[in-house]
């Protein structure tokens, strides 16, 4: 069975995860803080903070902004961990619709609901980056870029950007996560809360003379990052861009081979996107997933939209376009190590459906 993913490991991580086991120091120390000077220089940010998965990221951020006990608006359209993340940090979520085109969240429906809220997480879906024409003054805005690592405009603007490093994504580290920010404050307050609340880390009371003794100024949670972790972490980020590439290759391949089915409709490509996702769309849905299961390629959907989840998320909830295209939507295959032989055979099955 071709996979819907897979990540791309060489020797590169295999010795970085080596190095570091050898090393004896496997918690949080000298690599976690390499990887957090690396992403914040590619990203173009002044702070990166690492953590131990991307919904901790989206809580730590929330919470480190002031974002506690408010209205966010997320988009109906993403992974749960978006907005219980926003839950979980204590704040009432409601959802705004994504946009049929490139199905990151729809900004005009952001206007018309930002009156009620103080923040906003919009979700780059697949990778692509889609700004507001102006976004209300009073709204903080937490962006959710889990899938758009390597994306050109991913983690500039927002008052912070939440990434993910989950064994799925563009840059895959097993799991992990990371916060980044140009807030010196925000930073500051990140490091403490994703430890606990306590003021040093380990890494740093044991330079020189250890130091057992430490401040806590504030509750905080057990939620940073391990130095295997940022190993490969540091390793990825060096071959992101590579990977990336090969990623937009098969998806420029897809298009080739798929626009003239007039039954299937393809997403838009754009060459500064991370090309984390290649969602089709058909009427029948499910039977093509099916064909596909059944053919030896993997085919899956990305996402049921959260307002079907009523006991996580009381209420009336008005997404038009979320409700009528997530019936459609089905994702590819897409990776770096994706070969010929394997490209070939998704291309072949999906022409031999039956529409």
């Amino acid at each position: 069975m071709i996979p819907l993913f897979k990540p791309s490991c060489t020797d590169e991580e295999v010795e970085a995860v080596s190095r570091v086991l050898r090393s004896g120091w496997w918690g949080m120390g000298p690599e976690t803080e390499a990887f957090e000077s690396e992403f914040a220089d590619y990203i173009g940010t002044r702070y990166a903070v690492a953590v131990n998965s991307a919904t901790s990221a989206l809580e730590l951020a929330a919470r480190a902004l002031g974002i506690t006990g408010k209205t966010v608006i997320v988009p109906a359209l993403t992974f749960i961990s978006t907005a219980q993340a926003m839950q979980h940090a204590g704040n009432k979520v409601i959802f705004a619709d994504v946009a049929e085109n490139d199905l990151c969240i729809d900004w005009s429906d952001v206007a018309s609901l930002a009156s009620q809220a103080n923040a906003v997480v919009p979700v780059w879906f697949g990778g692509a980056v889609v700004w507001p024409p102006g976004l209300p003054e009073h709204l903080t805005m937490i962006e959710d870029c889990a899938h758009a690592a390597g994306s050109t405009a991913a983690g500039l603007y927002g008052d912070a950007s939440c990434w993910s490093f989950h064994a799925v994504k563009n840059l895959a580290t097993g799991d992990g996560g990371m916060v980044t920010t140009n807030d010196a404050d925000v930073a500051r307050k990140l490091r403490q809360l994703r430890w606990c609340g306590i003021d040093k880390s380990t890494w740093e009371r044991d330079q020189g003379k250890y130091g057992w003794d430490y401040s806590i100024p504030a509750d905080g949670e057990k939620m940073h990052m391990n130095d295997i972790t940022a190993a490969l972490g540091r390793v990825q980020l060096r071959r992101l861009n590579d990977m990336n590439e090969r990623r937009r290759v098969t998806a420029r391949n897809y298009h080739h081979h798929f626009s003239r089915l007039d039954w299937l409709k393809l997403p838009e490509l754009c060459s500064g996107d991370s090309q984390h996702l290649f969602v089709v769309r058909v009427n029948e849905r499910d039977r093509f997933v099916d064909h596909m299961l059944s053919n030896g390629v993997s085919a899956g959907v990305h996402y049921k939209p959260l307002t079907h989840y009523p006991h996580l998320f009381p209420g009336k909830h008005n997404v038009p376009v979320t409700e009528r295209v997530w019936k459609t939507m089905a994702t590819l295959p897409l990776y770096p190590d994706m070969t010929f032989a394997e490209r070939e055979q998704v291309i072949d099955t999906v022409k031999s459906f039956k529409a």
